[in-house]
């Protein structure tokens, strides 16, 4: 069904398979994760809030397990789930840091979580405090306007949130770091365009800019203590 899965996906594979021992996965704010992800578990479960997409997304997938709920508040018991994925959920929550609870709550102990949010790389990072500076964005120069909140290396604005403050959320609520990966995206439209040749050269952009926060996705292994 997808000919062509993009890097920020292959790496949230990548984790994921490292905590395979794990058999019962909960994907919160699942959207249409379930194409990529479902096969890979062997209990998957989606949670999202849409439920257009959850309908369209079990129209193709009849086996998936599909729930609608919202993510600060979901419907299972404690200690529910041997593995929680979250991928680009936090950007668009006003208090994310109830989703992190939530995580660490329905996580058993030993239990691991892949979370993922976008963050901005050094050269856009540094092109939107210049402008920032000079007056030339907007209130909230988002990158999408659907988000609440941008990530990044360094706090270029007082709309722009560290990187950092998600390692202080995990260690609050009980939740270790294990591993990060970050990720670049050269995607663009035409699809044609991406697939033919830039999706050849990423590797190399990752090479360039694989600090922490410096990339366009970021991605966190963590395990419940």
């Amino acid at each position: 069904m997808i000919k062509l899965i993009a890097p920020r996906f292959v790496a949230t594979l990548e984790l994921i398979r490292r905590c395979l021992h794990q058999s019962f996965a909960l994907d919160i704010g699942c959207g249409k994760n379930p194409y990529i992800f479902h096969d890979t578990v062997e209990n998957y479960v989606g949670l999202d809030i849409d439920i257009k997409t959850l309908m369209e997304v079990s129209r193709d997938i009849p086996s998936a397990n599909l729930i609608c709920a919202s993510s600060p508040k979901v419907p299972f018991r404690n200690d529910a789930f041997d593995m929680v994925i979250c991928t680009e959920t936090s950007e668009h929550l006003k208090k994310p840091e109830e989703t992190i609870s939530e995580i660490s709550r329905l996580l058993i102990k030993g239990g691991f979580a892949v979370i993922s949010v976008p963050s901005l790389n050094l050269p856009r990072t540094l092109i939107l405090w210049v402008a920032f500076k000079t007056k030339k964005i907007s209130k909230k120069p988002y990158r999408s306007l659907e988000h609440k909140r941008e990530y990044a290396k360094f706090k270029i604005t007082p709309h722009f949130e560290k990187i950092d403050s998600l390692f202080e959320l995990f260690r609050e609520r009980g939740l270790r770091l294990k591993d990060i990966l970050t990720v670049q995206s050269l995607q663009t439209k035409p699809k044609i365009v991406y697939e033919r040749f830039l999706s050849k050269i990423e590797q190399f952009a990752d090479r360039g800019f694989s600090k922490i926060g410096t990339g366009h996705y970021t991605i966190f292994r963590i395990e419940k203590e």
